[in-house]
């Protein structure tokens, strides 16, 4: 149990290369379709590979060198952890760096551009703006939840 919590962190960045390689995949049928479209998806692709992973690796390095004994004690930022707080500025970062290319840098339409990165069918980027803007508002407020909430940390067996 204890290497699980420990190294868990490692299935969130098998995920997030899962994720990228299935954005991949699907975009190979567009692609074929639509050649000049390669470039646009590499750069996604690598995006995801790349900044998604960003807060796994900043939450294993926390793991690895020491500073969190689990994972679970990333659900108690109130801690004050260098390392968990380390995390969630990451976290945060992504979450500006985001906002900043859908709205300010056209990664809305450059979405829209390229079929199969989203999981829903939107036609206008006011909707994928939107949608971005839900989701971010959900991880705020489960943000705010983890630094008001007393999460208990169960003993490490």
């Amino acid at each position: 149990m204890i290497l699980l919590m420990r190294y868990f962190w490692l299935v969130f960045i098998l995920t997030t290369c899962l994720n990228a390689l299935s954005l991949w995949w699907r975009a190979r049928r567009h692609i074929a379709a639509d050649p000049s479209l390669k470039a646009g998806y590499r750069k996604l692709f690598w995006g995801v590979l790349i900044i998604g992973n960003i807060p796994w690796l900043v939450m294993g390095f926390g793991c690895v060198v020491g500073g969190v004994p689990s994972i679970m004690h990333f659900f108690r930022p109130r801690d004050g952890n260098p390392f968990v707080i380390a995390f969630f500025a990451s976290v945060f970062a992504m979450w500006i760096l985001g906002t900043y290319w859908l709205f300010a840098r056209g990664g809305a339409e450059m979405l829209l551009r390229h079929p199969g990165m989203l999981n829903v069918d939107l036609k206008s980027p006011t909707l994928v703006k939107l949608l971005w803007c839900l989701c971010l508002m959900s991880g705020i407020a489960g943000v705010i939840g983890m630094f008001v909430m007393d999460v208990p940390i169960p003993p490490l067996k």
